[in-house]
């Protein structure tokens, strides 16, 4: 009779533990999964006119230590170089550059506020 009380107990103990805290994407290169990667921005770089991107350099979780991704210039005015970003997106290798990109889950670019967040 003690020994279902105890499993019911254990099972209480293991259900009251409190949850992992949130951890940055996995770099997952498989064109499919959306992750959440965080880092510090290394550079930014608009496009020649009359394009209206820029690229935004950005440190993330190894393997992707070197992230990349590609916004409105309006945008990239907002983010600073050694800003902290925050950014959402579907993960992807870069193979001719050496680097990962993470890229919007809808639309051509990752946009500020939808997709991705910079402290100013």
């Amino acid at each position: 009779m003690q020994r279902p009380a105890a499993i019911v107990l254990a099972l209480c103990a293991i259900g009251a533990r409190p949850s992992e805290p949130a951890r940055d994407g996995s770099c997952a290169d498989d064109y499919v999964t959306i992750e959440t990667i965080r880092g510090t921005i290394i550079d930014i770089k608009p496009a020649p006119e009359p394009f209206r991107s820029a690229d935004i350099y950005f440190s993330g979780p190894p393997p992707c230590t070197m992230m990349w991704m590609q916004v409105p210039k309006r945008d990239a005015e907002k983010c600073h170089v050694g800003g902290q970003v925050s950014a959402r997106g579907i993960i992807t290798s870069d193979v001719e550059n050496n680097a990962w990109q993470i890229g919007p889950e809808k639309n051509e670019y990752m946009t500020l506020g939808d997709d991705f967040t910079c402290n100013g």
